[in-house]
């Protein structure tokens, strides 16, 4: 039986296609606009190795994930330079897992919280790290900003290195208005900024851009 014609129209779905060629030149552009560690690129966008080593390759070796599944496959691929899960968890399973990972060495991970019951979750399954969510206008998940110190406190005091904010304005990417984007975009930084005051720590992570804190 002949094999089937090397075309898109012949490939069995789903099927993962790219254009190379527009992949390299957009990969360029991002880390020329926002370099190393200051981009964390998002698995979730991709769910693909191959892509995460080909944005490592640009430079951007700290990334974001949105399940524990997802950091342990980033880890067993080779790409856990820093691997942050944007998403909280109370799995003790799961968290015990990635605790794993940093025992060994294959991994950084550090892990979002946003109550006291997901700093104990964290502590107890032997995770080292973490980020404060803030909550910035998106009512979803994250602790209120004004709340953000205490729950650092907590993490602290439960022998967790707090390592900053993140906080996500998805409430705003949708809006038609450039105007509006840009008024509630700033109000939502506002916030973290505030809540960064309080927690302290290098890292400040929204959306897909992340800053490191002097």
């Amino acid at each position: 039986m002949d094999a089937a014609p090397r075309t898109v129209a012949g490939l069995p779905t789903p099927a993962l296609v790219v254009d190379a060629g527009a992949l390299e030149r957009n990969l360029a552009e991002m880390a020329a606009a926002l370099p190393g560690p200051r981009c964390r690129p998002h698995v979730k966008a991709h769910k693909t190795t191959a892509l995460a080593a080909r944005q490592r390759a640009h430079g951007h070796e700290h990334f974001t994930c949105a399940t524990p599944r997802e950091v342990l496959g980033m880890a067993r691929a080779g790409l856990g330079t820093d691997l942050l899960l944007a998403n909280e968890c109370v799995d003790p399973v799961r968290l015990a897992a990635l605790a794993d990972l940093v025992r060994s060495e294959t991994a950084r991970v550090t892990v979002a919280v946003d109550s006291p019951e997901t700093v104990a979750a964290a502590a107890a399954a032997g995770l080292r790290e973490v980020v404060i969510d803030v909550e910035v206008g998106l009512p979803r998940c994250g602790v209120p900003h004004e709340d953000a110190g205490r729950i650092a406190d907590a993490a602290r005091e439960a022998g967790l290195e707090v390592r900053g904010v993140m906080g996500y304005e998805g409430h705003v990417v949708g809006l038609e208005s450039q105007d509006e984007r840009v008024r509630l975009t700033a109000d939502a930084m506002a916030r973290l900024l505030e809540a960064h005051a309080e927690v302290g720590g290098e890292l400040i992570s929204a959306r897909s851009e992340e800053h490191t804190s002097e």
